[in-house]
C-alpha cells in the first residue's frame, strides 16, 4: 500500500487507510488570481486558508466559482463577522445579471474557536429536484447554507478577491468525490441537506 502525501482539507482522514482521490489539485489560490477547477456535481471543493502573518482588525474577501461560459455560479462574500453573503452573476443578461442575494447570519454559528479568517470551507455540489442542483456550504464541517444554482455546467475556475481590510493571504484548494470521505464526514453532507 502506498502512502498519500496529500493534505486533506475538510477534516483530514483517509478512508480505510487509502487515498481515493480522483482529482487532486493541490493548488494555491492567491488574492487577485484565479485557478482552474474540475468541480462537478457529486464532488466536494475544499478550501483551507493559509495562516496570516499578522492579526487583522477587520477583513473583506470573496471566493467566486465560474463556469466555462463566464457565469459566476457562486460568490461567497465574507465582509463581517456577523453575516456572509452568497450570490451569483450571469455573464450575459438583459438586466444587471445579479441573482438573489442570500445572507447567512453567523452570530450563532459555532466555528470551533476560529475566526472567519481561519475557517476551512467546503462546498458540495449535489443534485436535487431543482433544475441545476444546489451547493451545500460548510465551515469547519458545519453546514451554514444551501445555495440554489441558476446556471448549468461544472465550475471550471475559482477566483479570490481581497478588499482593503484584508483577508487570508491564500487558500489551499482541493477537489474530491464524496466517496473519498470517511463515513462520519459523508454523514455531515447527507444530514445537512
Amino acid at each position: 500500500m502506498t502512502t498519500c502525501h496529500c493534505t486533506h482539507l475538510l477534516i483530514g482522514k483517509h478512508h480505510l487507510g487509502r487515498c481515493l482521490h480522483i482529482f487532486t489539485m493541490d493548488a494555491v489560490l492567491t488574492a487577485g488570481k484565479e485557478a482552474l477547477l474540475n468541480f462537478t456535481s457529486g464532488t466536494i471543493l475544499a478550501l483551507k486558508p493559509t495562516p496570516l502573518a499578522k492579526a487583522l482588525a477587520g477583513f473583506e474577501f470573496a471566493l467566486s466559482l465560474y463556469n466555462q461560459k463566464g457565469d459566476i455560479l457562486l460568490i461567497i462574500a465574507v465582509l463581517s463577522t456577523k453575516c456572509i453573503t452568497l450570490f451569483d452573476h450571469a455573464h450575459r443578461s438583459l438586466g444587471d445579471g445579479w441573482g438573489k442575494e442570500q445572507n447567512v447570519d453567523m452570530t450563532h454559528m459555532d466555528l470551533k474557536g476560529q475566526s472567519l479568517l481561519e475557517v476551512k470551507m467546503a462546498i458540495y455540489d449535489y443534485l436535487t429536484d431543482s433544475e441545476f442542483g444546489r451547493y451545500q456550504i460548510l465551515f469547519n464541517g458545519i453546514t451554514i447554507a444551501h445555495f440554489e444554482k441558476r446556471f448549468t455546467g461544472p465550475a471550471t475556475k475559482i477566483g479570490y478577491w481581497v478588499g482593503t481590510a484584508g483577508g487570508p493571504p491564500s487558500w489551499d484548494v482541493d477537489v474530491y468525490r464524496i466517496d473519498d470521505l470517511v463515513p462520519e464526514e459523508r454523514l455531515a453532507l447527507v444530514q445537512g441537506r
